[in-house]
């Protein structure tokens, strides 16, 4: 398991990462159109619904596929309960609940991957409540439980040593809702105006990316300085970016004001889209900045793709665990949909990607048919690159009540957030034909059809 800031969730397009093709196959890949994606009538094909998962192998094997009710029906140790239970604790949205089982967890657990992962999940739960100072007065990990050394520049303790001084994040919500009118960007990822400290920008809003980014050269403009000498780095899929740690006093969303919300500066360099064909010069697009997974769960969105508008209002926690929630932080934002057969699908949910892949695991979930083909992409931090590979010809899930069509699927390489394994990215393309409604607070993700108003 990899410590890296944001748990290596700043997916910049899905453009721009290494593919891992699964074993090479004789035949000549086909060139493959960009995936489609359909929302099937719900009234004349019932949503699918879930069944308990096919038995796991062990204690772990569900623990990574999100089955924290394992311990229920197999023997297991206390401390794997114990872990379990903090597991379920995140997933129904109590991160104080699961941050106080887990620090007490870790401090007296002899089982090295129990206390292994209720670290990991902890600083979880930590950066997920900005609780900064609380993560970086963590002990260090042992050396033989880290995969790199501790100094690691990606290490969100690193991170926190440089935001543990920092005053706490405050939003101020107008009375009503905020409608900001909706751009596509050159990889058609969303993007919104905001202001910086009273100045006028343009903001990708990025589900994928753990924390806020602002451009080095929007943040000199704008007042922004590094909080500390030292350069650190946040791991991507392309690899490691070098980033510095910074806080944006006032950032504003059309009324909804933002102080002391920590971000990281990227160099400009990095923070464009290049567009044109793979091996020729390709045209850079700007990226002022990107609005994080740590500003977006503390609102009500709606992307209505269709109106071109992106509403944001004041999240109101409801009572209770929802059984309907499908939407859950375990180190990333995480959607759960439900694949024939009642077989959990999980997706990390990514605004910032240009479309939505999937991972060598789904296959081992159940039978899809796959081909060999290959497909150039408008590129990403990485540059425009062409993918040669496996593609799922097609898979159907069920997101709530609706039946969704995924067609000419890219399989990349396995996706890993913190102490769960992703079965694929769901990218921006989900929602380009209707409506996009996100509240983490309740743990909700849904897709709103053009007639549903």
């Amino acid at each position: 398991m990899t410590r890296t800031l944001a748990w290596g969730t700043v997916r910049k397009v899905v453009t721009g990462v290494f593919l891992a093709a699964s074993a090479a196959c004789a035949s000549q890949p086909i060139a493959v159109e960009t995936p489609a994606i359909v929302m099937l009538d719900t009234a004349s094909r019932p949503a699918l619904r879930m069944r308990r998962p096919a038995p796991a192998k062990n204690f772990w094997t569900a623990i990574v596929n999100l089955d924290p009710n394992y311990p229920l029906s197999h023997p297991t140790s206390s401390d794997e309960r114990q872990f379990a239970a903090a597991m379920g604790m995140a997933m129904a949205g109590e991160a104080d609940e699961a941050e106080l089982l887990l620090d007490s967890l870790r401090r007296v657990t002899g089982d090295p991957l129990v206390r292994s992962a209720s670290r990991i999940l902890l600083t979880a739960m930590l950066q997920y409540q900005d609780k900064w100072k609380d993560l970086a007065d963590l002990a260090p990990m042992r050396s033989v439980e880290l995969d790199s050394t501790e100094r690691d520049r990606a290490g969100v303790e690193l991170w926190a040593s440089a935001f543990k001084g920092v005053d706490r994040r405050e939003i101020v919500f107008p009375d009503g809702p905020v409608i900001l009118p909706l751009t596509l960007s050159e990889a058609a990822t969303p993007v919104i105006p905001v202001e910086i400290n009273g100045k006028p920008k343009l903001f990708w809003l990025d589900t994928g990316s753990s924390m806020s980014i602002v451009a080095s050269d929007v943040a000199a403009e704008c007042g922004i300085e590094p909080l500390v000498a030292d350069t650190l780095e946040v791991a991507t899929t392309t690899g490691r970016v070098p980033a510095r740690p910074a806080v944006i006093k006032r950032l504003q969303l059309g009324g909804i004001s933002i102080t002391n919300s920590t971000a990281m500066i990227v160099s400009s360099e990095l923070m464009q889209v290049r567009v044109g064909e793979v091996n020729a010069t390709a045209a850079a697009k700007k990226i002022d900045g990107i609005v994080g997974f740590d500003i977006i769960s503390r609102l009500n969105v709606r992307i209505d793709y269709l109106t071109s508008t992106v509403t944001l209002a004041r999240s109101v926690k409801m009572p209770g665990r929802s059984p309907a929630r499908n939407l859950f932080w375990v180190g990333t934002p995480i959607v759960r949909l439900i694949a024939p057969g009642g077989i959990p699908v999980h997706l990390g949910l990514d605004t910032g990607a240009q479309e939505t892949y999937a991972t060598e695991r789904i296959l081992g979930k159940f039978r899809v048919p796959t081909f060999l083909g290959e497909r150039q992409h408008v590129g990403g931090f990485g540059g425009t690159k062409k993918f040669r590979g496996r593609f799922i010809r097609d898979i159907r899930l069920s997101l709530g009540r609706r039946n969704i069509l995924f067609q000419k699927l890219l399989i990349f390489a396995p996706a890993a957030a913190s102490v769960v394994n992703l079965d694929g990215v769901l990218g921006s393309d989900v929602g380009r034909t209707g409506v996009v409604l996100i509240d983490a607070t309740n743990g909700t993700f849904s897709i709103e059809s053009p007639t549903h108003r």
